[in-house]
């Protein structure tokens, strides 16, 4: 009986704690890039607000290994990293003091640097996650959170989003509301760390992880995730699609800035579309996911966020980017939820934050690099090639992921529970 009052408590806490989170992250992450911008920040800064957050996280993940792997207590460990995470909102809220030929990259270095205690707090509230929730619920109670927060985060973003634009009559006073927002995303942030505290621990479920002597990422663990083929192939896929994807990022503001000239207001916008659309698609994914499986669902749903650097590199306005964001919207949540599905499907019960680790780790591996290499075509090319080039990538990745549930499926002989 008690252990229902705790998992409807936690669900109930999940749902709130969901929608503090995207508040206190939409009102700083969907307007960085706008906001860099506004500081004058050239298209290395662009690509550097891409790519040092990966490198603050894979610092923070190979630092901090030893010591969170060993903890007893994850809750405590996610609280204490998600509030110095949100600490930084202070601080970038202080970046336009500093003289003008240091605001951009001051920007860019703190953005980056919140990474180093919100890669610690990402990937252990996975784990913390996957431990207070039992295997047969977590899809829909993940699905749930996300079509709560979406909503939310979507309201808050337009309405953010139109207030910046209406209210501010010029860049100096622009600049003035956005370090409001960040204050506004301080505050939100203490309260989102406060609703995760408050979850109730199940360290003695069936479902929990269980720790073995060798439960740091060594060579003597990376030999026996070696031997978990549905992990490896699993990341080898994740590996390449997340390559694809990020190359994308700094194209995408460079064209809706520089070509579409967008502005916060149209930002608003089509957030709102796109988080709509999001909250359709995480409970249509969960379903269909539910009769065909995540392997087969992430194929079609990465390949569904393909088509966005397709339909970018046909949009002659800002509208347009409006009326086909619904559709990459739609897609994406299903990518959002499947891959830490599956990600849950494949790791094994055992020195299960060491995978999840492993997996954040390579991912923002790929981030450094990839932003980079998207502008670099860019440059070498013009702006719809580069965007035609990413898109060829992600429909590739797209093709892996059901080449992979194929291929271990025949080869493994494996239910859809491990593909």
């Amino acid at each position: 009986m008690n252990k229902l009052k705790d998992e409807s408590l936690n669900i109930r806490l999940n749902n709130i704690n969901g929608a503090l989170q995207i508040i206190a992250v939409n009102l700083v992450t969907s307007f960085a890039g706008l906001f860099v911008k506004r500081l004058n920040a050239s298209d290395y800064l662009v690509s550097m607000l891409n790519s040092l957050p990966a490198a603050f996280s894979i610092l923070g993940i190979l630092l901090s290994t030893p010591l969170i792997l060993s903890c007893k207590n994850k809750k405590k460990v996610t609280s204490l990293s998600y509030l110095i995470t949100r600490s930084f909102y202070i601080l970038m809220a202080l970046v336009p003091f500093l003289p003008d030929g240091y605001r951009a990259a001051a920007f860019v270095l703190l953005y980056g640097a919140m990474n180093f205690s919100g890669s610690i707090a990402t990937f252990f509230w996975q784990s913390f996650f996957a431990d207070i929730f039992s295997p047969s619920k977590r899809s829909k109670v993940l699905s749930q959170r996300s079509s709560i927060s979406t909503i939310i985060g979507t309201a808050v973003t337009l309405t953010a989003g139109i207030l910046l634009h209406k209210l501010s009559n010029s860049k100096n006073q622009l600049i003035h509301y956005y370090q409001i927002v960040f204050i506004i995303a301080f505050v939100i942030g203490i309260f989102e760390v406060l609703s995760l505290y408050f979850h109730r621990d199940n360290k003695k479920g069936n479902f929990a992880e269980v720790k073995s002597e060798n439960e740091r990422i060594n060579f003597k663990m990376l030999k026996s995730m070696l031997k978990e083929k549905p992990y490896m192939l699993y990341m080898i896929c994740v590996i390449i699609f997340h390559f694809t994807w990020q190359m994308g990022w700094p194209l995408f503001l460079t064209y809706e800035v520089d070509y579409l000239h967008t502005n916060e207001m149209w930002a608003g916008i089509i957030s709102t579309v796109n988080g709509i659309c999001m909250t359709i698609g995480y409970i249509f994914w969960r379903k269909f996911s539910d009769k065909k499986g995540n392997a087969i669902s992430l194929a079609l749903s990465a390949f569904g966020a393909g088509l966005c650097p397709l339909f970018y590199s046909f949009s002659t306005h800002i509208i347009h980017v409006a009326y086909f964001t619904g559709i990459i919207g739609f897609a994406f949540s299903g990518v959002q939820l499947l891959l830490i599905n599956s990600l849950y499907e494949v790791s094994p019960r055992e020195n299960r934050t060491s995978y999840i680790a492993l997996y954040n780790l390579c991912i923002n591996l790929t981030l450094i690099v990839a932003p980079f290499i998207g502008m670099y075509i860019y440059r070498l090319t013009d702006i719809k090639t580069a965007l035609l080039i990413v898109a060829g990538g992600r429909f590739f990745s797209s093709f892996l992921f059901l080449l992979r549930r194929n291929y271990v499926k025949s080869s493994l002989n494996l239910t859809c529970e491990k593909v």
